[in-house]
């Protein structure tokens, strides 16, 4: 094993890419694409044994570097509107030859963390995540629920798309525990402002009952098999989604039908302390150097101010006594139920609760804004008419007291 690792460093034993492709089911439609390693071994070798053993003879992070600089080689041939998720060992992550192939435009690149070994210096993450996000990258935990890779380890990396472990998405179709846990991930997931993609589902069944659970991002061989050229999601199993979710009323009300246009600002500088104060009134004509609350004003839109690398740096908002700056609190994907996106900002600290919600696509870009009051017009519509708003949900109003929503 050894001798074929340095085979693979010298050029002298080939590797080739495989892209498998990632699909939002309530598109549906594939919105990006993993890219992973075949080596050119004996069939009874897989990957994960020769990084393993890369590792283990001082040469891991030599032999990442160049995959990875493979995989950035063959990104031209994904569509320009998906993303691609590259893997890394986080305990390599601080290494120079690894931090060289890293140094670019990393927009529309999601790093991937393997969990094959215990991460100990939890800082030194953390510190080559900031430096990754600084270029553009979002961040994904593999395996969540296995392993490494437990909520304490969420809470501390805070990734932008967590991976559930294929172990708890196999037969989830016929486990109800598993669809609990599954359920449960999503909901944490959700307030920690990332994405659930459920990996390794192989069948239709299984399928269907993520779709049911509410989980947005879906790979395994059932969406696509790794293949040499990026293909997207077939027109039969789009269309089967389609119908699916309508004969189940899944996402019927997503929060599309609520969602107000916005737009984008890149911040070419750093704030002023006044602009990074979160719920600031701003008056018309009181500060009129403000070019920015000028233009929120002047179109009535609201305005995300991204930062060059694309993190959300604040909502300007105009209602009718001017325009409000806002420190971003929750983001959501436009195809998010409303009643499942009104439960996770009731549940925001009391100073926040009523903030607008910044839709995002999959590459977290903004694509529109929805304010509290139209949520809560909608709800009240729907138990106006007699429907179930939230069923057997815990909330907590604003003094901190208990309560819960039931059917009318």
């Amino acid at each position: 094993m050894r001798e074929y690792v340095r085979e693979i460093l010298t050029g002298e034993r080939s590797f080739s890419m495989r892209f498998q492709s990632i699909a939002n089911v309530f598109g549906p439609r594939v919105v990006g694409y993993e890219m992973l390693t075949r080596f050119d071994l004996p069939t009874n070798i897989g990957p994960d044994q020769i990084f393993l053993e890369a590792d283990a003879i001082g040469l891991g992070a030599e032999l990442e570097a160049l995959i990875l600089a493979r995989a950035f080689k063959e990104r031209r041939r994904v569509p320009r509107d998906c993303f691609v998720t590259v893997n890394v060992s986080p305990h390599l992550l601080g290494q120079p030859i690894l931090r060289s192939v890293f140094d670019r435009d990393l927009s529309g690149v999601v790093v991937e963390l393997t969990e094959h070994v215990r991460i100990v210096d939890i800082d030194a993450l953390r510190d080559s995540l900031t430096w990754l996000r600084a270029r553009g990258a979002l961040i994904a935990m593999d395996d969540a629920g296995s392993g490494y890779a437990g909520l304490q380890m969420i809470t501390q990396v805070r990734p932008d798309i967590v991976k559930l472990d294929r172990e708890l998405v196999s037969g989830i179709d016929t486990d109800e525990v598993k669809a609990l846990i599954c359920a449960s991930f999503g909901d944490f997931v959700g307030r920690l402002n990332g994405w659930l993609l459920a990996e390794g589902v192989e069948t239709q069944a299984e399928l269907a009952r993520v779709v049911q659970i509410g989980v947005p991002l879906v790979q395994g061989w059932v969406i696509g098999r790794p293949t040499l050229q990026p293909e997207p999601l077939r027109a039969d199993l789009a269309e089967w989604l389609r119908s699916y979710g309508e004969s189940r009323q899944i996402r019927l009300d997503c929060l599309t039908i609520l969602m107000d246009p916005v737009l984008i600002e890149t911040e070419t500088s750093q704030p002023t302390s006044d602009e990074s104060t979160p719920d600031v009134a701003i008056r018309s004509g009181e500060t009129p150097a403000d070019a920015l609350v000028a233009d929120a004003a002047m179109a009535n839109t609201a305005i995300c101010v991204v930062s060059p690398n694309r993190d959300i740096r604040r909502v300007l908002l105009p209602d009718s006594s001017g325009v409000r700056v806002l420190a971003m609190s929750m983001v959501a994907h436009p195809e998010e139920g409303i009643r499942e996106v009104a439960v996770r900002a009731i549940n925001r600290p009391i100073e926040t609760r009523f903030d607008p919600i910044v839709c995002v696509n999959e590459n977290r870009e903004p694509v529109g804004i929805i304010r509290m009051e139209r949520i809560i017009n909608f709800l009240a519509d729907v138990f106006a008419d007699g429907g179930s708003i939230v069923e057997g949900v815990g909330l907590v109003d604003g003094v901190g007291n208990a309560c819960s929503i039931k059917d009318s």
